[in-house]
């Protein structure tokens, strides 16, 4: 894989090893996203919008695995805030 500081904003880079792709992708911060998957194609891509330095938005390619984890992760962290403030007792007599 590509060194983390060879990535620009919106780049990625993917290593596969049998069925498992592992992502690196170069958002907005500092650090590249990770991510491993056994599920996505590793050539997929999608756009998704972006602030820019300058503040515009822009449209930046985007591995579809790391787009869709970010899609569907908003709400499993919705679900966990709204949860926090009750006590949910799981046991089983």
């Amino acid at each position: 894989m590509r060194n983390d500081r060879s990535l620009k904003h919106g780049e990625s880079d993917c290593c596969i090893a049998g069925d498992i792709s592992v992502y690196k992708w170069q958002d907005r911060g500092a650090k590249p996203v990770l991510l491993a998957s056994n599920f996505y194609d590793p050539r997929e891509e999608t756009n998704v919008l972006r602030t820019n330095v300058q503040g515009n938005r822009e449209e930046v390619d985007c591995p579809s695995a790391v787009s869709d984890y970010n899609k569907y992760m908003l709400d499993v962290d919705k679900f966990d805030q709204l949860m926090s403030p009750h006590n949910v007792s799981w046991k089983s007599s």
